[in-house]
């Protein structure tokens, strides 16, 4: 409805305002309310009619063309059409007015006697839809760059929604009970064990809160992050657990969400049984340079666990910010994940 009254008033106020030059122009004085009352209404009228056609024929062609997929030929359709339309409403309307105003003359003695006033009215006309013209483009470009900037302000909301779930998933109760069972039962054991595994412990997780807020880090940060999460893991399952990498140096600089590779080891441990009679082996390996494998072997499902749909689906997500590509699953007698290699020039422009 403001939109609606905002026309109006912006329509009559160019309405009256050609009026008022025309006159001027033509008489060298301007006009008073009171003598042409029937001159202001009708240019009201006029431009009101022409403002509204114009809004519904702006509205088919965006339809119909696209200013992004065509600015230039959307600018000069818009403005041959919008020329069109308005030149048809002011001809209708000035054959309407002069069967009133004076039905004596007959339309071409009529254009004669007042050939200035209708020239400069037809160059106003021109001009002014050239200006409305550039302004909707204007309106356009503005209403898309705010598109883009709330578009991109919700995707970073959204980026640190899911890194906000992967810490909270790395900072579980559950995986803090486990340390600290195994550092208690290190203490009397192995008090030199005890006091590494807890240095390591501290790195891992000053690596948790130093990178989670980040969009991504290099794949050699996170394979070293890896490598000391394994190690707590393997003063847990001692010799029950493998963890094989095997990654070419030419990919170690490219980009990958952090905790990545983290969550899905501890997926694999988290939702395999592992003992000394069902041993479980992670591979982490590279095929053409273009993906990195993620692969576990099965043992038996343990009773009471969840779903590892949240971590994987957090991981999807991330990924979607910074490669066309889709994480590849592969659910048969081993369990793989395949993760696109992200390269440099494609994390910048992400």
């Amino acid at each position: 409805m403001r939109k609606l009254w905002l026309g109006i008033g912006i329509s009559s106020f160019i309405g009256i305002t050609y009026f008022i030059y025309l006159f001027y122009s033509e008489k060298g004085l301007f006009p008073s309310l009171g003598s042409h009352l029937g001159y202001f209404a009708l240019c009201t009228l006029t431009t009101n009619i022409i403002g509204l056609a114009l809004y519904y024929s702006d509205t088919f062609l965006n339809k119909l063309v696209s200013w992004s997929q065509n600015l230039s030929g959307r600018f000069f359709l818009g403005f041959i059409i919008n020329a069109i339309i308005t030149f048809l409403i002011l001809g209708t309307i000035g054959v309407i007015f002069l069967k009133i105003d004076s039905p004596q003359l007959a339309f071409q003695e009529y254009t004669e006697v007042h050939y200035d006033v209708i020239a400069k009215l037809l160059i106003l006309t021109i001009i002014g839809i050239l200006i409305y013209t550039v302004i909707n483009f204007a309106l356009y470009s503005y209403h898309q760059y705010n598109v883009v900037h709330i578009e991109g302000a919700k995707n970073k909301r959204k980026q640190l929604e899911l890194q906000f779930e992967a810490l909270k998933s790395q900072l579980s109760p559950h995986y803090l009970f486990n340390c600290l069972n195994t550092i208690s039962s290190l203490i009397f054991k192995d008090p030199h064990l005890a006091e590494d595994f807890i240095r390591r412990l501290a790195s891992t997780y000053q690596y948790i809160l130093n990178n989670n807020a980040k969009r991504f880090v290099t794949l050699q940060q996170e394979i070293e992050f890896v490598k000391s999460y394994n190690y707590l893991l393997q003063v847990r399952f001692e010799n029950n657990l493998k963890l094989d990498i095997n990654l070419p140096p030419n990919i170690m600089d490219s980009k990958i969400p952090p905790l990545t590779l983290q969550m899905l080891v501890e997926n694999a441990v988290k939702h395999n049984v592992i003992s000394k009679d069902r041993p479980l082996s992670i591979y982490i390996s590279a095929i053409d340079n273009t993906d990195i494998s993620i692969t576990n072997t099965k043992t038996e499902k343990p009773i009471h666990v969840h779903s590892m749909h949240v971590g994987l689906e957090n991981i999807i997500k991330r990924y979607q910010f910074f490669t066309s590509r889709n994480i590849r699953i592969d659910d048969a007698q081993k369990y793989t994940v395949m993760l696109p290699v992200i390269q440099n020039r494609t994390a910048k422009s992400a």
